[in-house]
């Protein structure tokens, strides 16, 4: 509760135009939200534009931010809906211009999960993990990156979609599922968090 509150305390000053709150509030938020826009759209330079995109909705928006869960959470979901509409963009433009059987070639090139910072044993696992992850759909995907990467309670992936924790829990389970079946153990370059003994 008193994180929520100095949450909510930084959001107020930022909002009545504090430049020091918000300097801490994107400081303290950046380089994640980076990381999930980088695993969402796979490309830095993309990440990069829908990160001030999403900085600039958070800053107009600051008024509307009511405290029921973490700033952070809050900025995460900005970003993930900014990340869904790109996508989105980009298979509309695709099938204006390009046939049908080149969509399904470039909507895995285009929706790819972007391998940040995280290293892997060889090219050809990545590249199966790559495929394997854009096999899931939109929410799935998002709840494990942001259980196994981002180590998100399922209280915070939940604000983050937009549904309540239970859906949270779903998604990432049904995700594992896919995954598993999707991925020899051999080739799995990381292990799939169980829900026993993790913080919810």
């Amino acid at each position: 509760m008193q994180d929520l509150q100095i949450d909510r305390t930084l959001a107020r000053e930022a909002a009545q135009g504090s430049e020091e709150s918000w300097k801490r509030i994107f400081e303290a938020s950046c380089d994640r939200l980076f990381s999930l826009l980088c695993f969402q759209t796979g490309d830095r330079d993309e990440a990069r534009d829908l990160l001030q995109e999403t900085y600039l909705q958070a800053f107009r928006g600051l008024r509307g931010y009511r405290g029921e869960a973490p700033l952070e959470s809050w900025l995460r979901a900005i970003a993930l809906r900014k990340a869904i509409d790109w996508k989105r963009g980009i298979l509309r433009r695709m099938k204006r211009t390009v046939s049908l059987r080149d969509v399904a070639i470039n909507a895995e090139s285009a929706m790819r999960v972007a391998p940040v910072e995280r290293p892997r044993s060889s090219e050809s696992e990545r590249a199966v993990l790559h495929r394997a992850l854009n096999r899931l759909s939109e929410r799935q995907r998002a709840a494990l990156l942001l259980r196994e990467w981002e180590e998100q309670s399922f209280r915070e992936i939940a604000a983050i979609l937009g549904c309540n924790e239970s859906t949270a829990r779903v998604h990432h389970t049904r995700a594992r599922q896919r995954m598993q079946g999707f991925l020899s153990a051999d080739t799995t370059p990381f292990g799939l968090r169980g829900e026993e003994g993790q913080q919810s």
